[in-house]
C-alpha cells in the first residue's frame, strides 16, 4: 500500500507506452466519428472526422478538427478498404489535447459491443 502513495500522480509518455497491454500500429486513414453524449456541444456537432495516427486492440490516437471532453463516449467507423470489411468500434475519450494540427485524442475501446 505504501508503493502506491508514493507513485507519482501524472505518468510519462514513456512509462505510460510500457504499460499497454496492446502493441500499436502506425496506421494512416481518415474515420467517421459519431458522440454519443448529451452534452450541448455533442448535440451541435454529432459527427467529427478523425485522422488516425495508429491502432490497437485496445484503442487509437487521432487527430480531431474539434476539442472532445475526457470520458466522452463516441462511436467509430472505419469504412470498408478493399478486401477487408469495414468495421466499427465504441470507445471513451481518454485525453484530448491541442496540437499544431487540430486536437490529439486518444481514444479507449470497450472491450464489450454497445447493444
Amino acid at each position: 500500500m505504501v508503493a502506491l502513495l508514493k507513485m507519482p500522480a501524472h505518468l510519462s509518455e514513456e512509462s505510460w507506452a510500457d504499460r499497454r497491454m496492446f502493441p500499436r500500429k502506425e496506421f494512416h486513414a481518415t474515420v467517421l466519428g459519431h458522440r454519443l453524449d448529451h452534452t450541448i456541444e455533442a448535440r451541435q456537432m454529432p459527427r467529427l472526422s478523425l485522422m488516425l495516427r495508429d491502432l490497437s486492440l485496445g484503442g487509437l490516437s487521432a487527430i480531431s478538427d474539434r476539442p472532445l471532453s475526457r470520458g466522452e463516449h463516441l462511436t467509430v467507423n472505419f469504412p470498408q478498404e478493399g478486401m477487408l470489411r469495414g468495421w466499427d468500434a465504441f470507445g471513451r475519450v481518454l485525453r484530448c489535447d491541442p496540437s499544431a494540427m487540430g486536437y490529439r485524442v486518444a481514444l479507449e475501446f470497450d472491450p464489450l459491443p454497445a447493444a
